[in-house]
């Protein structure tokens, strides 16, 4: 599971910087606008023509198509939204689980 947050995390962020070159090199008034529409094209991008789901990773199963197409699309909505939410559910996801080792030790 951490290999897969792990990728998770640095497609989000080779997807935040590709999105800030191409901000830069396009003269457009309104950036967050921008910055929304290239980061989650490019999101779906990379999920969509690398058949890669963190659903299906993570070990659920998706052997429906719809359900592999929402994969897809849940995927590349997270690698869009930049770095800032994959640490957040990589810090949760830290917190549980110091939380099932204290509680495996008797803490």
């Amino acid at each position: 599971m951490a290999e897969v947050l792990i990728l998770v995390l640095a497609l989000s962020l080779i997807v935040e910087r590709i999105t800030e070159k191409i901000l830069f090199l396009l003269p457009i008034s309104d950036k967050k606008v921008s910055s929304w529409i290239v980061s989650t094209g490019l999101g779906l991008l990379i999920s969509f023509s690398f058949s890669f789901g963190i659903v299906r990773e993570l070990g659920l199963n998706t052997n429906h198509h719809i359900a592999q197409w929402i994969d897809y699309l849940i995927t590349g909505l997270l690698i869009s939204s930049g770095s800032e939410p994959v640490h957040s559910i990589i810090e949760v996801l830290a917190i549980k689980k110091d939380e099932l080792k204290r509680k495996v030790k008797g803490v």
